[in-house]
């Protein structure tokens, strides 16, 4: 019998389903291990008056204890693969640890996906000390290609002013309901994948360019233009931005000005593929890594990547068509590799930014941009088995810290101080 979140509610099923996310082979980066907590998750059901938009969350957080069931995760887009699932490490319902206010991170996802889709990042980064609160957005599936127009314009619409209403909505819950002092609403990350990253750099303080098409197709966007009163209202406890494959910085829908994206001032740290052909790489993300030159930003570049660099994939989609693995698998990368490099850095961004963790904070510092030229020389037959390389190793120090030795490739991290334009 297994606890199954679908929906807004949890139901008892006997279900087949499939193993759960592959935490990796032995080769996963060192901050990709599970931390040291347990973890649990349950579903809050919350309603945004303003929009009149439900809005239900799953929430990871660290546990109490072993008990509860497993999780299964099953997909919430209609269709034949709504029967699938995956079952995940998180116990349901189990009590949260309270007294240690871990931060708090709220999970933004993309275009027609779904909360749970992404819960190996979630499960990984509760495990290390953070409650992940990700937002179902619900976009609405075009069931005629004419209906597709009027899904994106209300994601346009909906994305900064979801994000912008569980924050407030959980700063406000942070001493009561079943995840009382649980959690910190002054340390605070916002992470956004795809469309989720597009309002997640307007809810940093990006402000739409009011030239922009946006404004034909959706309309009621003045509120987030640039000069505008919410472009100065960023979330107080909002500290950090994890942004996936942000979309809108492509020309000719290009959102945002120089100016705006400038305004950012809270670290961020951008993750894409070189080959991304839906959010861009070259005047896409890295023009938006390039002009945000009022925040710390760091870059992770997946090479030979497209855009499906975060997420669960396939797992637990049965029989999955080639249509759902191109929208939800990478042609090149491993999903469990890719899977665990993601944790690895997002924790260590984190970590740094919200708890001030300078020895994970040091993982971000690499001796090369590109891991393919980082050096761990060894004599003939010598091995270091599965030894990371370290900051304070003399023979590793020239590779990437946290990497196996030969095991840092494909990726390259790129870093830009405030004020400073690579």
């Amino acid at each position: 019998m297994i606890a199954v979140l679908r929906g807004a509610g949890l139901v008892l099923a006997a279900v087949l389903a499939s193993p759960a996310v592959a935490q990796g082979l032995p080769d996963v980066p060192e901050l990709a291990q599970p931390g040291a907590y347990p973890v649990g998750v349950l579903r809050m059901d919350l309603t945004d008056p303003a929009q009149k938009r439900d809005l239900p969350l799953t929430i990871w957080y660290p546990s109490a204890g072993q008990g509860g069931a497993p999780a299964h995760y099953v997909m919430k887009t209609p269709g034949p693969a709504a029967t699938g699932g995956h079952v995940g490490v998180a116990r349901v319902d189990v009590p949260a640890l309270t007294g240690k206010r871990f931060p708090l991170v709220v999970f933004s996802h993309g275009y027609r996906n779904w909360a749970t889709g992404f819960s190996d990042l979630a499960e990984g980064l509760a495990s290390h000390g953070y409650v992940v609160a990700a937002i179902d957005h619900t976009d609405i599936e075009p069931a005629k290609p004419e209906e597709g127009l009027r899904s994106f314009a209300r994601v346009v619409q909906t994305r900064s002013a979801d994000q912008r209403f569980v924050i407030a909505e959980l700063t406000r819950r942070a001493t009561r309901g079943p995840l009382a002092n649980s959690y910190d609403p002054t340390a605070i990350a916002l992470i956004g994948y795809s469309m989720g990253g597009f309002g997640a750099l307007i809810t940093a303080g990006a402000g739409l360019d009011p030239k922009n098409p946006f404004f034909k197709i959706a309309p009621g966007m003045d509120a987030y233009a640039e000069g505008s009163s919410l472009e100065a209202q960023a979330p107080a406890g909002v500290k950090a931005i994890v942004a996936f494959a942000p979309w809108g910085a492509t020309p000719p829908l290009r959102a945002w000005t120089p100016k705006a994206v400038a305004n950012i001032t809270v670290p961020i740290l951008f993750a894409v593929g070189d080959q991304d052909d839906v959010s861009g790489y070259g005047e896409g993300v890295e023009w938006l890594y390039q002009n945000a030159v009022g925040a710390d930003r760091t870059m992770l570049v997946y090479q030979n990547a497209r855009h499906n660099i975060v997420g669960d994939g396939v797992a637990g989609i049965p029989d999955p068509s080639f249509e759902w693995v191109e929208r939800l698998e990478e042609p090149v990368w491993r999903r469990d590799r890719i899977l665990a490099i993601n944790r690895h850095f997002v924790t260590a961004f984190l970590d740094r930014t919200l708890k001030n963790d300078s020895a994970h904070g040091a993982l971000l510092t690499v001796p090369t941009e590109k891991a393919a030229d980082g050096a761990w020389p060894l004599g003939a037959g010598q091995s270091v088995g599965a030894r990371y390389a370290a900051p304070d190793d003399s023979g590793s120090r020239g590779y990437w810290p946290g990497f196996q030795r030969r095991w840092a490739l494909g990726l390259e991290l790129h870093h830009a101080a405030p004020g400073a334009r690579p």
